[in-house]
């Protein structure tokens, strides 16, 4: 049993080598109109940025010229990012600076003069060319009053600016936010495997419901924290940390499931060593206490499942930790929407409430696919579901938690 499930695995991190992270893509700009001039400043994940390379034209270019990635980054923006105005392009400045940004984090200002205010259109191609979920988030200004906001996708990249245009409204700013934050769950691949990872190992519905109240709680707590700038966080960290409760939910179901407590177990013990060969032959610097705490988190916990009369509330608990942790990585995105003081009502309340409608499709999907399998009487079908599910949960775990740890 145990070897099958191992080789599950291996077949796993074999794929998963060979294969970038498509875990939810996401960009963001904000644009201040002041009468024919224009600026923009971009902001994207250091991580996000480097998928540009993914592009043949751009690779070569960084080779030939031995540029560095960031410099790579500003002419692919440059060459995807156009303003025009009645029609006609606007002339842009070649010179694209990069901004200070908050750690893990790239921001560059573009700047824009147009021959006239008339007929203001913007268009952003960047990113949808190498990952067709790619998602960006503009917030534009005239003369530095809030005048529109924008979801691009790859289908939609550019928006019309008319002198109609009014200031938004409550609840026109809720729905933008409601829309952005069910665009960002559905989308995101990491928030989904981890609620995923939830459902194989919680089969009581009464229990279920708790586990992802839990969750809600935690990161409705964390996404407020950090919007409100209460605390702050190392955004690589926080997504690194969103591929470790990937990992721990795969290996929780593993332990519970399959009497594999002993290979959990090892599985975590053996993390660490191999972290550190990684890190001698990369010369990638890990946090050794970093990884050192998760190790001693991750030990606590199952000896606390073994040695506890009543463990299971123990999921309840660390499901509300993890939940802390998805916070932050929600809190990112919306930081990074430009959001202020003016909509910050009507931001946190539509996001969060996009997230958990998200979330509830997501996991009454599953729920609904598994009755169906029950009523026709292929329940051996779920059985292999989670067996697979779970060995996709811990590689894709790891590999986010090293990838994301790297950049």
């Amino acid at each position: 049993m145990h070897i099958r499930k191992l080789l599950i695995i291996l077949i796993f991190l074999l794929f998963n080598s060979q294969s970038y992270a498509h875990y939810f893509s996401e960009s963001f700009s904000k644009w201040n109109i002041t009468g024919s001039d224009i600026i923009a400043n971009f902001s994207i994940l250091e991580l996000e940025a480097t998928r540009v390379l993914q592009v043949k034209e751009y690779e070569k270019i960084l080779i030939d010229n031995e540029l560095d990635e960031k410099d790579i980054f500003k002419i692919y923006l440059n060459d995807h990012i156009h303003v025009y105005s009645a029609d006609i392009k606007c002339q842009s400045s070649n010179d694209i600076r990069e901004l200070s940004s908050d750690e893990g984090y790239l921001r560059y200002e573009l700047e824009f003069q147009c021959p006239s205010e008339e007929n203001i259109k913007i268009i952003n191609n960047a990113l949808f060319n190498v990952i067709q979920s790619h998602i960006h988030i503009a917030r534009i200004y005239l003369e530095n009053n809030l005048l529109t906001e924008k979801a691009f996708f790859f289908n939609d990249q550019s928006v019309d600016i008319s002198e109609k245009e009014t200031q938004l409204s409550f609840f026109s700013s809720f729905k933008n936010f409601f829309y952005s934050g069910l665009s960002h769950i559905l989308g995101g691949y990491d928030h989904l495997l981890f609620i995923l990872g939830l459902l194989i190992i919680v089969t009581n519905l009464n229990r279920l419901i708790l586990v992802i109240t839990g969750f809600t709680i935690g990161h409705s707590l964390t996404l407020f924290l950090s919007l409100v700038e209460i605390v702050q966080v190392n955004a690589s960290i926080v997504e690194s940390l969103i591929g470790f409760t990937i990992m721990f939910v795969g290996l929780e179901y593993f332990y519970k499931h399959n009497n594999g407590k002993l290979l959990s177990i090892g599985y975590l013990i053996l993390i660490l060593p191999l972290l550190f060969i990684l890190s001698f032959i990369t010369n990638i610097q890990f946090s050794g206490f970093l990884m050192m705490g998760l190790l001693l988190f991750s030990l606590g916990y199952f000896f606390l499942k073994e040695n506890l009369k009543n463990s299971d509330n123990l999921l309840i608990l660390i499901t509300i930790v993890f939940g802390l942790i998805h916070g932050f990585g929600f809190g990112g995105f919306l930081l990074n929407t430009e959001i202020n003081s003016g909509n910050i009502l009507s931001g946190l309340l539509g996001f969060n409430v996009g997230v958990e409608f998200g979330q509830i499709l997501f996991v009454l999907a599953v729920l609904l696919i598994f009755q169906l399998v029950k009523f026709i009487r292929l329940n051996f079908i779920i059985n292999l579901f989670k067996d697979t599910s779970f060995a996709l949960l811990i590689c894709f775990g790891l590999y986010f938690f090293i990838q994301r740890l790297i950049v």
